[in-house]
């Protein structure tokens, strides 16, 4: 038994007449009559009665076999369009954009997998800061990027579409000699008169920092800037300097010289992972299901 007796009983069950189901398979009515009666055969069940001369008549077995047949032909289908989706990924490279945090939050793991399970993609990772990811997407020089939501919203959402990686938390980071090392929190007022180093515009800190200072009527004092987290620690290191950092995303870089410090008010942020929406290939489908799975 194959696919096409399957189909062919199909075929011949919905038009109840083997000329007319021989025309539909572009057959002729003898080859379809002798497809049928081995279907039966191998079945040992009569599953057409020829009794009716001017009318096919489906057995009960025959409708039995039917709904069967159906249900097979269906998981054929399926079985059918998800190997097509395999085979449609080609060799070729998928360009991913990122925020550089794709260590800290394990997604570098996930990128590995995802190559090893389809070891004919090959991956192009940028790691830039927000605003030069926003123009790449914009721009379609980049299949996918990886965000924080304070970023994203900048982006037309009938163009792109953004799913949550996670979240992370907003903290002040110090020397553990500073004075406000001993609080147990630090409000955005406490940081009034320090001197502050932050990650450069685009990072997505920057801006939100900026907004806090903005909303509580300070003018932050800003000593330095650098797109590099590893940078920062090292300029506050045995200082009086602060910075603020996402809290997984700093916590890798970490020592004893340094506490981190809940930021008040609290400061949530979404990582999230954009494409443009509307019909995307096969092999960028897959990366955004390892990346969100």
């Amino acid at each position: 038994m194959t696919f096409t007796d399957l189909h062919s009983f199909i075929v011949v069950y919905q038009l109840r007449s083997v000329s007319d189901a021989a025309v539909e398979l572009n057959i002729t009515q003898s080859a379809l009559s002798k497809r049928l009666q081995a279907l039966q055969t191998e079945l040992n069940s009569t599953l057409i009665s020829t009794r009716n001369k001017r009318r096919l008549v489906i057995t009960e077995s025959g409708e039995v076999f039917f709904r069967y047949a159906q249900t097979l032909m269906t998981q054929y289908g399926l079985l059918q369009d998800e190997l097509q989706a395999y085979r449609d990924l080609r060799r070729g490279t998928l360009h991913i954009g990122s925020v550089p945090v794709m260590a800290q939050y394990g997604l570098t793991a996930k990128l590995s997998q995802f190559m090893q399970t389809y070891p004919q993609i090959n991956l192009r990772l940028d790691e830039l800061e927000g605003a030069d990811l926003l123009a790449q997407l914009q721009d379609h020089q980049i299949d996918l990027a990886i965000l924080l939501d304070v970023q994203t919203r900048q982006l037309n959402r009938s163009q792109f579409e953004s799913r949550d990686l996670l979240t992370d938390d907003l903290r002040v980071i110090l020397p553990a000699t500073h004075p406000l090392a001993r609080q147990e929190t630090v409000r955005i007022l406490d940081l009034q008169d320090v001197d502050l180093v932050t990650l450069s515009p685009g990072s997505g800190v920057y801006e939100q920092l900026d907004t806090l200072f903005q909303r509580a009527g300070i003018t932050p004092n800003i000593r330095f800037s650098t797109p590099h987290i590893e940078t920062l620690l090292g300029m506050i290191a045995h200082t009086q300097w602060v910075t603020c950092l996402y809290a997984q995303a700093a916590a890798p870089f970490l020592s004893a010289d340094f506490v981190t410090r809940p930021l008040l008010p609290t400061q949530i942020s979404r990582l999230q992972l954009v494409a443009p929406r509307g019909q995307r290939a096969p092999a960028v489908t897959r990366l955004l299901e390892a990346l969100t799975h």
